[in-house]
């Protein structure tokens, strides 16, 4: 593994040939200040940018109108929809299916067994959530946001996972409790290990060949 930056890093979201972070600056009794980079694969720079380049890439073309709905809008997952909209999740398990003219369409809570839920992903005309209290991955109905299916539970091959990242048909899942890194594929349900880290996992993004993870020190090439 390769570091990139050791501190703290929020989240990681994919660009189409690099990506783009956010990451504690500086730290007070009082106050934290967020600042966000960006790694270019395309010249190798490794730059700072504005928060408008992380809110556009984390909420999509209408971030002016979607980031200021949320309670803080660092720790909130999106999910941009094919048509334009997004996919709000926020702590407490709040969460808004925005359509592209950024007007609510559903608003409620992703809770299950009085568990909030820690990230979620689009796949197909599904969404995805992971539990991290509950070891568990459920799909939902992107039309009615009702549960369908779940993986996991008392026989769990997870261990709390706390965030997913979807290419293909397969989901990759950060588990911050076993420090591992599982492979779940969505047709078959199939469940592999595919690596293991000496640290709390807290996410992993992979955009062309180029592999990233979010560890408890910071972020890492692998």
């Amino acid at each position: 593994m390769k570091p990139i930056f050791l501190g703290e890093v929020y989240d990681i979201l994919p660009l189409n040939n690099g990506i783009v972070f956010s990451y504690c600056k500086e730290k007070t009794e009082e106050n934290v200040t967020v600042a966000y980079k960006m790694i270019s694969f395309d010249n190798g720079r490794f730059t700072d940018v504005a928060k408008n380049i992380y809110l556009l890439t984390k909420f999509g073309n209408n971030y002016r109108a979607i980031a200021p709905r949320c309670e803080n809008y660092i720790t909130a997952k999106a999910v941009l929809l094919p048509n334009g909209g997004a996919f709000v999740l926020e702590d407490g398990g709040k969460a808004c299916l925005i359509d592209a003219d950024s007007s609510p369409i559903w608003t409620g809570e992703m809770i299950y067994r009085g568990q909030t839920a820690a990230d979620v992903m689009l796949y197909k005309n599904v969404i995805w959530a992971c539990y991290p209290a509950c070891n568990v991955l459920l799909r939902y109905n992107l039309s009615t946001m009702r549960e369908e299916m779940r993986i996991g539970g008392n026989q769990s091959p997870f261990d709390h996972p706390v965030a997913l990242f979807c290419r293909g048909d397969e989901v990759m899942v950060s588990n911050k409790g076993s420090q591992k890194l599982i492979r779940f594929h969505l047709k078959n349900y199939s469940v592999f290990e595919e690596e293991s880290f000496e640290e709390p996992l807290y996410q992993y993004v992979c955009v062309d060949d180029k592999r990233f993870v979010l560890l408890q020190s910071g972020l890492y090439l692998i």
